[in-house]
C-alpha cells in the first residue's frame, strides 16, 4: 500500500492554497439549488404545464452552490447582464 503525501503548497488568493496544477483541467458540475419541496407521487404526476409550485424558501433566501451533487456553498442570485449569476456568502 502506498503512503499518502500531501500536495505541495502553493500561494493563491482561494484559501485552499493547494496546487491544483494536475486536476485543474478537470471539468466538474456546479449547480444552484434555489428550494426544496417535498410533494406526493400522486402530485407529482398530477402536474400539468402551467402548475405553480411553491417552495419552502423565501424570494430572498440564499441558494445552494451543489458541487457534484454535494453542498459546497451558499449564495445569493444576481443578474449579470442577461443572465443569472451568484454572489459567494459562504463555502462549506
Amino acid at each position: 500500500m502506498r503512503e499518502a503525501h500531501p500536495l505541495p503548497q502553493a500561494k493563491g488568493d482561494t484559501g485552499t492554497d493547494k496546487d491544483i496544477s494536475l486536476i485543474g483541467h478537470v471539468q466538474v458540475s456546479l449547480a444552484a439549488q434555489v428550494g426544496t419541496v417535498t410533494m406526493s407521487v400522486e402530485r407529482l404526476f398530477g402536474l400539468k404545464s402551467g402548475d405553480v409550485i411553491s417552495m419552502n424558501e423565501l424570494l430572498d433566501a440564499p441558494l445552494t452552490l451543489m458541487l457534484n451533487g454535494r453542498a459546497v456553498a451558499t449564495a445569493e442570485l444576481l443578474a449579470v447582464d442577461d443572465h443569472f449569476g451568484v454572489r459567494i456568502l459562504e463555502l462549506a
